[in-house]
């Protein structure tokens, strides 16, 4: 099995929604950021993806997935490790709201307090399902390059 990364383009789109939607991530913005999106290839198909949200005041992992049958074997990592490289050069702190917890900690991530969500991430303040979220703020210290 050869796994390639690489920068997401228009034609990825359906297949990137298709992964986000199997575990209920949002959908409607992939196509508005699909310039910042990367996906893993393994040659036939799209089995996963993800991206730097570089739009607010932190820099955010967002919408890392991979396909159900495609889990536990390497590829969730080699999609961080592309977008760490990526943030590394931009920032000292990556952000993600995540319900992979251990996945998100194997990696280095540290869960924050529940009550900087709102204070990190402005959607999380004015979103009213903000008592049962189930999303864990999570935060990787970074050395820049």
């Amino acid at each position: 099995m050869t796994i390639s990364i690489r920068s997401a383009s228009v034609d990825d789109i359906p297949s990137i929604k298709r992964i986000l939607s199997q575990y209920i991530l949002e959908t409607e913005l992939v196509d508005e950021n699909i310039d910042q999106f990367i996906v893993a290839d393994d040659g036939r198909k799209i089995v996963g993806c993800g991206y730097l949200d570089t739009s607010q005041q932190i820099i955010e992992l967002r919408s890392l997935a991979v396909l159900p049958g495609w889990k536990n074997k390497g590829i969730g990592r080699m999609l961080f490790e592309y977008l760490k490289a990526g943030a590394e050069r931009m920032t000292e702190r990556l952000y993600v709201r995540t319900t992979s917890g251990r996945f998100f900690e194997k990696m280095g991530f540290t869960v924050l307090d529940y009550s900087q969500k709102p204070v990190i991430w402005q959607d999380c303040a004015e979103c009213d399902k903000m008592d049962v979220c189930l999303q864990v703020p999570m935060l990787l210290e970074l050395r820049l390059c």
